[in-house]
């Protein structure tokens, strides 16, 4: 199996700088992805640095420059991505079931049914008045 240095480097515990120092001694070979980046078999992994040993713990990683890195970095970082993710997403699903709701209420609002056509009457029949809107509308009928 193929390792990128990132990958090499957490298997056996050490830097990505010893890594590149061992592959500029000649310590360790290395072969090329199509890309130019650098990948190192587990073969020559296990030749140089013998048996991988779990870690039972976390382990701290000392780099050269004076940056302390956790080896549980990757996982913090995981986590923190998918807090931030949660936290923006809820105020934008809050926002979009509000919208929903206010459409709904404008299409009641501006809900105008179409008048239905009047029929013509049938011969011989009377035609009759149309329901009443009001008592007003009912005697005005009577009237006729």
């Amino acid at each position: 199996m193929r390792h990128t240095i990132d990958e090499a480097a957490s298997l056996i515990g050490r830097t990505r700088r010893s890594i590149y120092r061992a592959m500029t001694e000649g310590r360790i070979s290395y072969g090329l992805e199509s890309d130019g980046r650098r990948y190192i078999d587990t073969a020559e992994l296990l030749r140089v640095y013998g048996a991988f040993e779990p870690a039972s713990q976390s382990v701290t990683v000392e780099m050269s420059h004076g940056v302390t890195v956790t080896g549980d970095l990757g996982e913090i970082i995981a986590r923190a991505v998918a807090k931030a993710v949660a936290e923006a997403v809820e105020p934008l699903r809050q926002e979009i079931e509000k919208l929903r709701l206010d459409n709904a209420e404008q299409r009641l609002i501006e809900h105008n049914p179409e008048p239905q056509p009047e029929k013509a009457p049938t011969p011989g029949k009377p035609k009759l008045p149309g329901p009443a809107k009001s008592f007003s509308d009912l005697l005005a009928g009577l009237a006729d």
